[in-house]
């Protein structure tokens, strides 16, 4: 009987562009120590390690190759590939890499079952061994041949995230998923919360190699094979495996949501309750790490009849009077101030310098 081991594959690609100018192009948020005194990506592997998991694999940004291999040096870890993508493609294609890389390895371990675990890089779990329950209660689905997403139980009508809803149970763990929604807006999402038969939607999946490539296989049949080809064409020099640029340009950008989980019927949800939190603003990063008063304040900052702010400073002094819900971000040149209930909207400057083409403020 072979050994049942899961493969965590981690997808380090995004910019972080709601957490300008903490976060930038050449050190985006996965790679800081946004909440705790290690980097979001090393937090990332260490609630996926034991006994149950194989060393983890990276798919990321060919810049940021080095910076995640020395993060990982520095926490003893040993990745068995970091894969550099030479453009970015969205999640799905990265998700076939993942599950051809997966099927290599285990025909050079004929004694192993590979399951897949795919994950962000840039989320905060403050119950790590919740979340590895989570994962080994989602096992049985996932060994059936169903494609586990795992659902983020809501606590409160949140507008920035996609729900997942719930339909017949699989077993005493998962559910079939019902459909997939789009972010909402807000008497939806209060109507969903009430319900309670939605989850959200955190991005994070489990399965089988064969019975993923095989969805891929009837959605997305350019997907596969252009993936597969930059997999297969690959540059490989030690652990890094650098894609194949012509193969993996061609590929649709598209997630793994639109291209497969939205259409195939082998979804499965399991919910959860884990302390999940995608640090996706600085809304979002406030709410984790704000004191008993609300606020969230680099030592040395001034704050008088201040509340619900976050400061942030690589240096200058700030100071706050008489303000409320206010975000000061100082980080390497740039000064971001904001209302932390627009945070979402931090990304329209990074677009606006794009666009005005200050490459050197990205």
């Amino acid at each position: 009987m072979s050994d049942i081991k899961i493969m965590p594959v981690i997808m380090s690609g995004g910019a972080g562009s709601r957490l300008w100018p903490a976060s930038r192009a050449a050190a985006p948020k996965q790679l800081l120590p946004l909440v705790t005194e290690q980097t979001m990506v090393q937090d990332t592997v260490q609630r996926v390690s034991g006994p149950r998991f194989t060393p983890p694999v990276f798919i990321c940004n060919g810049a940021h190759a080095a910076e995640i291999a020395a993060q990982m040096a520095a926490i003893d870890c040993a990745p068995l590939a970091i894969i550099t993508e030479p453009v970015a493609r969205n999640t799905a294609p990265a998700a076939v890499v993942a599950a051809q890389f997966a099927k290599a390895y285990e025909r050079e371990n004929a004694d192993m079952t590979i399951l897949v675990l795919l994950l962000p890089a840039d989320h905060h779990v403050t119950k790590p061994d919740a979340f590895r329950s989570a994962v080994e209660n989602a096992l049985r689905a996932a060994q059936s041949g169903h494609l586990v997403t795992f659902g983020i139980a809501p606590n409160a009508p949140e507008t920035g995230y996609g729900y997942i809803e719930r339909g017949a149970a699989l077993d005493d763990a998962s559910f079939a998923v019902k459909a997939f929604r789009e972010k909402p807006d807000a008497d939806t999402a209060k109507a969903y919360l009430a319900s309670g038969n939605y989850d959200w939607n955190a991005g994070i999946f489990l399965f089988l190699p064969e019975a993923f490539l095989g969805e891929v296989a009837a959605f997305e049949p350019e997907t596969l094979r252009l993936a597969s080809a930059a997999l297969n064409a690959a540059r490989v020099h030690g652990a890094q495996h650098d894609l194949d640029m012509d193969a993996f340009s061609k590929c649709p950008a598209e997630s793994i949501d639109y291209a497969v989980m939205e259409k195939t019927s082998k979804a499965a949800v399991v919910p959860c309750d884990i302390g999940w939190n995608d640090i996706g603003s600085f809304s979002a990063l406030h709410g984790v790490i704000k004191d008993e008063n609300n606020n969230a304040f680099e030592a040395g900052t001034i704050a008088i009849n201040s509340s619900d702010c976050i400061v942030q400073s690589d240096g200058p002094l700030v100071s706050l009077v008489g303000v409320k819900g206010l975000g000061v971000i100082v980080k390497d040149g740039a000064i971001l101030v904001l209302d932390l209930a627009q945070s979402q909207d931090v990304k329209k400057v990074v677009d606006t310098l794009k666009r005005d083409s200050r490459t050197e403020l990205l």
